[in-house]
């Protein structure tokens, strides 16, 4: 392990890329975010830390501090991830954080490479597999497969009329089960409704109702009212080391018309970071337009 002491007040990107060797701010932020830096001798997974002339910083370049994959054989009855839907026609299962979605690279393990091969294990008809939509690395939540062509044309041509669920967790606080005054890219104003599920001291749950893709909508409005995306963005608050983001709803539409709801619980880290709030109430409710409001908490 390398290490250096501060010459200049700053934040400890800063000083890893001008002292500590490393040559672009993104892989000192992954160095960060990977727990491979120490400063005075504790692990600091803030890129924004302030740091004075003095202190010590030790880092490790060469560290490959990604999670072990899970052990799995794809003839286990149990699958790699948690299937929450599955049905003749596609199966739904629950991205976790810090695994990539889909990948060109037949090299590389995915989330869906693990869910192909057990999918195939498990039924010799499931031999036309095909992933529908990718979430971010640092971002959880449903994703889905589909079992034949047929249906991931289907799937892929009606994603954006399917109704959304998310997770937001927040550093700061809003105003309880209020909406949020977005603007779209044309610039048109939307509402997007949400509810306050917990709030402590310092962070805030929010339940959304809006799809994932449309977050870089959402953020311009959340950082009007002072809050932050934990983990979103360089200057974000990252006490979990992922993205304080998860897709939790999915309402499909099939095709004869009959609706399927796909849901999955609150992350733990979500909740374990949250531990000791209280669910605050309005004082006067406005008409939420909030679906999914009978999710497990």
């Amino acid at each position: 392990m390398e290490g250096f002491e501060v010459q200049k007040a700053g934040t400890l990107v800063d000083a890893l890329t001008t002292e500590g060797g490393y040559s672009t701010r993104t892989k000192a932020r992954k160095a960060i975010k990977n727990g491979a830096v120490k400063v005075n001798g504790e692990v600091v997974k803030i890129p924004s830390t302030e740091l004075e002339p003095g202190m010590m910083v030790n880092h490790d370049r060469n560290r490959n501090a990604r999670k072990k994959a899970p052990a799995f054989t794809a003839k286990s009855d149990q699958p790699p991830f948690e299937v929450v839907y599955e049905d003749d026609n596609f199966s739904a299962y629950v991205k976790p954080s810090g695994w990539i979605t889909a990948s060109p690279k037949p090299q590389l393990a995915t989330a869906y490479s693990r869910m192909k091969q057990w999918l195939e294990a498990q039924s010799k008809s499931n031999n036309d597999l095909h992933f529908i939509n990718k979430i971010e690395k640092d971002v959880s939540g449903i994703c889905l497969i589909a079992k034949n062509r047929k249906w991931r044309e289907y799937l892929q041509e009606n994603w954006n009329d399917f109704r959304q669920g998310i997770y937001i967790l927040v550093e700061g606080h809003l105003p309880p089960d209020d909406v949020l005054a977005c603007r779209e890219e044309d610039g048109e104003r939307v509402d997007v409704a949400y509810r306050t599920m917990r709030a402590t001291t310092q962070h805030t749950l929010l339940k959304v109702d809006a799809p994932i893709e449309a977050i870089h909508l959402v953020m311009p409005s959340l950082r009007r009212e002072g809050c932050i995306i934990i983990g979103k963005g360089k200057s974000a608050p990252d006490p979990l080391n992922r993205d304080g983001l998860h897709l939790f709803a999915l309402e499909v539409e099939g095709m004869r018309g009959q609706p399927i709801m796909i849901k999955t619980r609150v992350p733990r880290e979500f909740l374990n970071l949250m531990k000791g709030g209280d669910s605050p109430k309005p004082a006067k409710r406005r008409r939420l337009n909030v679906k999914f409001g009978s999710s497990s908490k």
